[in-house]
């Protein structure tokens, strides 16, 4: 049935198989057969799972319920990249799969390159694809699998337009969250206001955020116009929410519902259109039982949540911030700092950071301060730091983290990465994380944070 063709496509430089729905191969030409299976021409090429489905005996993919997602969710093809192994050889593959009818039965196309060898290159694209992923990644540093949840759950908050509450403690980076959520979202040609909800007295409050007019109370001597105007058609940070009081609780679940506000010693309503992205480090719920905040107002600002966690349970990614903030204080001061001494590493990776990256952020321009050479030493830190003033006193630090916390600190500089994101580590110290992980490539790949396929091709440019 297929063998009209075959002149054409055996001179094609990639694999071309086609198999029916079972994906027994009915059609091979001579590039995946020589080239990526290994077959001879007289060997019968059998199924699909027999040469795509395992390496080193790991399976690398369910190639079945991949065939399964593509008839329910109504799609015709799926691609991926795997390592294929024949003996002491493996390969990287790119391969991309369509289905097809023919002579009213089902059939499936497979389009094999093999990609081992190569060129690296790194492309810019002129237009906004990709845009959002680099901005998350500048913003929100880390490559903990719950900051790759909150890069998700940004993106979705963005694109839905409605209320968020981003959760966490002090620290943590929500209003670099609220900035993400703004600047992908389709109002970031538009104003983004922020208002410290804790930084001001109720009436102050009252008056920054609805406004006033002219002699509503003693000082009010023009119009003024609010945050809540200000931000008409853009998008509001409230920080700190849990701090308002009642009545403000009040008047901004009138806004909310209606959309609506009035100036402080004016009855005029007046429509605003604007999105609330409002953050706290306070557990809104206990202070519903409490009475001290509604109920009412709480669910129709936590429409989406995203909670921020605390950098003691991703420690991983300090090696990560502590380069970012090196970067940026060489900037600031024109120092040439290079990095942090071991001990030093150890020091910062074993403090549980009460103060989250933002005591991090503290530590480390405090050590850009006394340093003398072009390393950051133990002395330099802060002192409650270097003292471990807060040690032990966190109950909720995982366990296996602590475990793990020396082999950690040991390989941090493999954390550090170049400006093209590119991983920085020698052969040695790629040996070093592949025998702690048992030479598991699916384990290191995810303890360095990259994906296996990098992975594969890090350990073949080095030759292990």
């Amino acid at each position: 049935m297929f063998t009209d063709f075959r002149s054409i496509t055996d001179s094609l430089p990639c694999g071309l198989v086609i198999t029916d729905k079972h994906l027994n191969i009915q059609y091979v030409n001579s590039f995946a057969r020589e080239k990526i299976f290994a077959l001879r021409v007289a060997d019968n090429p059998g199924n699909m799972r027999d040469h795509l489905f395992y390496t080193t005996d790991m399976r690398v993919f369910d190639m079945d319920d991949c065939m399964r997602s593509m008839v329910e969710q109504k799609k015709r093809n799926f691609h991926k990249t795997l390592i294929t192994r024949r003996g002491e050889t493996e390969r990287l593959v790119y391969f991309s799969v369509k289905g097809f009818s023919k002579m009213n039965q089902d059939f499936y196309l497979f389009n094999i390159t093999d990609i081992s060898d190569e060129m690296d290159c790194i492309t810019h694209s002129p237009g906004t694809f990709g845009k959002g992923e680099y901005l998350l990644r500048r913003k929100i540093i880390g490559h903990d699998t719950r900051i790759e949840e909150i890069y998700r759950m940004i993106s979705l908050a963005a694109d839905a337009d409605v209320n968020v509450l981003i959760q966490g403690e002090s620290g943590t980076g929500k209003e670099l969250v609220a900035d993400a959520i703004h600047e992908l979202s389709d109002r970031k040609n538009n104003p983004f206001v922020k208002v410290n909800c804790a930084a001001l007295s109720e009436t102050l409050l009252e008056s920054e955020l609805f406004g006033h007019v002219k002699g509503s109370f003693t000082g009010a001597y023009k119009d003024k116009t609010g945050k809540f105007e200000q931000a008409n058609g853009g998008t509001i940070f409230l920080d700190e929410i849990g701090e308002i009081s009642q009545s403000i609780q009040v008047k901004l679940l009138r806004v909310l519902q209606d959309k609506t506000i009035e100036k402080v010693g004016d009855n005029k309503s007046v429509k605003v259109d604007m999105r609330i992205v409002a953050a706290t480090n306070k557990d809104l719920r206990e202070l519903i039982r409490k009475n001290i905040f509604r109920e009412d107002l709480f669910y129709r600002l936590n429409v989406f949540n995203i909670v921020m966690p605390p950098l003691r349970e991703r420690h991983l990614d300090i090696p990560m911030l502590i380069e970012f903030f090196l970067e940026k204080f060489n900037r600031s001061t024109s120092k040439n700092i290079k990095g942090v001494s071991r001990d030093a590493m150890k020091t910062l990776m074993e403090y549980p950071w009460p103060g989250n990256i933002r005591e991090l952020q503290n530590a480390v321009e405090h050590a850009f301060v006394l340093v003398r050479g072009n390393l950051i030493e133990v002395e330099d830190l802060p002192e409650e730091i270097r003292n471990g003033m807060f040690a032990g006193s966190l109950k909720d630090v995982d366990n296996q983290q602590n475990n793990d916390l020396s082999a950690t600190v040991y390989y941090a500089e493999i954390f550090r990465k170049n400006k093209s994101g590119r991983l920085k580590i020698n052969k040695e110290q790629l040996k070093g994380v592949l025998e702690m992980n048992d030479w598991n490539q699916s384990k290191t790949a995810d303890y360095l944070g990259i994906s296996r396929v990098a992975l594969w091709k890090k350990m073949k440019k080095l030759g292990l």
